[in-house]
Order: structure tokens, then sequence, then C-alpha cells
């Protein structure tokens, strides 16, 4: 295995800030980083291979096969890219123009999710969020580090990065410093989409069938979401998706808050309750990760009666599990 996508084996802190030098961060430091690893739906995949593979085998021609992307039959695939910082984000200028016209959010929009080692997701996150929001807030992006790690047992955790095109690569070119500054602690144990079971996808960061960027906009869009409080029956922020395509009803967002003790009873065991409702449902619905006040933010997508139905459905879960899952 190629440990130069994770240098160094120095300790470093998990999930809080390393607090060296935070705030003096060295760009000019060389990277001895060798691999560039990408999670991309297989719609994302299928697009950068275009018709008969023609332009996957046009881009391993230019930048000398330095660009792999897994071949597996599952919705999510793994993109790497071999070589210097400088070559990997040459390689991801021509393949984010792809992906954002695949995606169709807006022109010059795109999603690009990166896998980095578990244990510098909090050299990223930075202390009490703050790196994270100074991402926001400097590079105009969504931002978000997924809580669990990918599945199958490794150490990979996925960073989300949503918005303009120029300013995905600026701060990705931030969060490579960061991480060339931050060595890896512990195993590496790289994340193989085989090994995907569509279990969990929300939680780590991956892509469910049939994956929708439109409907996921809403969870990261800072200026539609607001904060809330109270519990769990309380409605907020109710907006209309874009469907530009969608001749029939628009689609509505609602936010409902709830106590994150009660997410558990929600989700279920290895999710399971959730896909239940959801199927149920035919809602997409998305948890938020806890905010400050421990309450947690449930975003239901989808036509209004569904919408009904959905929040019966979780409303249901919390009185029928509530009492086991507090007490477990």
């Amino acid at each position: 295995m190629d440990h130069g996508m994770y240098p160094g084996n120095k300790r470093s802190n998990e999930d809080i800030s390393s607090g060296v030098n935070d705030n003096k961060r060295n760009r000019n430091i060389p990277s001895t980083r060798t691999e560039y690893r990408f999670l991309i739906a297989a719609s994302d995949s299928n697009a950068i291979f275009g018709r008969n593979g023609e332009n996957y085998q046009s881009l391993r021609n230019k930048y000398h096969n330095q660009i792999d992307i897994s071949q597996v039959q599952t919705p999510e695939r793994v993109l790497i890219f071999y070589g210097d910082e400088d070559r990997a984000m040459s390689i991801l200028a021509d393949i984010l123009p792809i992906m954002a016209q695949n995606q169709g959010v807006r022109p010059g929009f795109v999603e690009l999710r990166a896998m980095i080692h578990s244990s510098q997701a909090g050299a990223v996150i930075g202390k009490s969020g703050d790196r994270i929001k100074e991402f926001r807030q400097k590079y105009n992006l969504d931002t978000k580090v997924f809580p669990n790690a990918t599945p199958g047992d490794t150490t990979e955790r996925i960073l989300s990065l949503r918005g303009e095109l120029p300013n995905i690569i600026e701060c990705l070119k931030e969060v490579y410093s960061i991480l060339d500054q931050t060595p890896v602690r512990g195993p590496i144990r790289i994340y193989d989409p085989s090994f995907y079971d569509g279990v969990d996808v929300e939680r780590y960061g991956g892509f469910g069938e049939n994956h929708d960027f439109q409907a996921t906009r809403t969870r990261f869009n800072p200026n539609q979401q607001q904060q809330h409080s109270g519990n769990y029956n309380n409605r907020s922020n109710t907006n209309h998706m874009n469907y530009s395509q969608n001749n029939g009803p628009m689609p509505t967002t609602v936010q409902v808050t709830i106590p994150n003790a009660l997410s558990s009873s929600i989700l279920g065991p290895r999710c399971s309750r959730i896909a239940q409702i959801r199927q149920q449902s035919g809602c997409v619905i998305k948890f938020d990760d806890p905010l400050p006040s421990n309450d947690r933010i449930i975003s239901i997508i989808g036509m209004p009666n569904n919408i009904i139905q959905a929040q019966y459905l979780m409303q249901t879960a919390v009185k029928q599990w509530t009492n086991a899952t507090v007490s477990s």
C-alpha cells in the first residue's frame, strides 16, 4: 500500500483542533503526498468515462495514466490521482466541470467529496468547528466532515465541499496544506467500494442508488438553513426546491428539530428503521450533525402528503423506541 497519501507518522488529534500554529498555516511546506482520493457517485464516474470511455482515456493520456477509478458495480466509486499536488489540482480542474455538468445543480457548481484519514479529521474541523466554518466563509462553500468512517473497518472519512469550481480547488489546496502539517496517527486502511452495502451512507458521506444532487443541496446551503430549537413536533423552514425539469408538483423541504438523544430511536440499528421510513414514505430524509445545543435538525424532502407520513412514522418510532434507546 502506498502510504504517500497520508504522509507522516507522529501523533495528531482527532475531532479537535491540532492547536499548533492554528492561525499560521504554512502553505509553502513541500507536500510528500503522492495519492489523492475522492468518493464519487456512479453517475459522475460514468460522465468522466464518457461515451465508450473516450473522456477517461483522453484524461489518462494527457496525464500519463495518473488517474484511476475503481471498477465496481456499486453506487459509489473511488477516484484517485497520482503525483504531486500541482498535477492533482490540474487533473481536478479538468474533471470538476464534467462532474458539475452531470450533477446539474447550476452552471459552475459542483460537489466534491475528498477522502482523508480519520486521525486528521479534527485538524480540518478545528476547535469547536472553527476551521470548517472558516472554509465556508473564506471560499463561499458548503463544507462538512462526515462523522463516520467509510465501510469495511477503514480509517477514511469524507470531507464534502460544495460550491463554485475555482473555490473548491483553492479550498482543497488549503485542506491538503493542513493535512501535510498533521501527521497520521494509527493504521491506514483505505476504503474499497466493493464493500458498499447501502447502510449508513448519510453518516459516512456515501452515495445511495440514483443519488440526487439537487436534493442534497438543501442540506448544505447555509443561506437556507436556519437555527432551530424545540421538540420534535416543531416545524421549521419549509421551502421549495428548483426542479426545472419537473412539470408536476414541486417537492418541498421541511426541517424539524429533535433532541439528539432521540436520534437513535428514529435511525434504528444500523439505520434500519430510518431506511424503512424512507421506503414507506417515499421521502428523502437527512440528519444534520448535532448542534451545540444537543438538538439535531432533520430535513424531510418530498411531496406534502409524503412528508406528513414521514413525520408520523418518525413520531411513532420516537414513542415506541425512546425508553429502550435512552436506557441502553
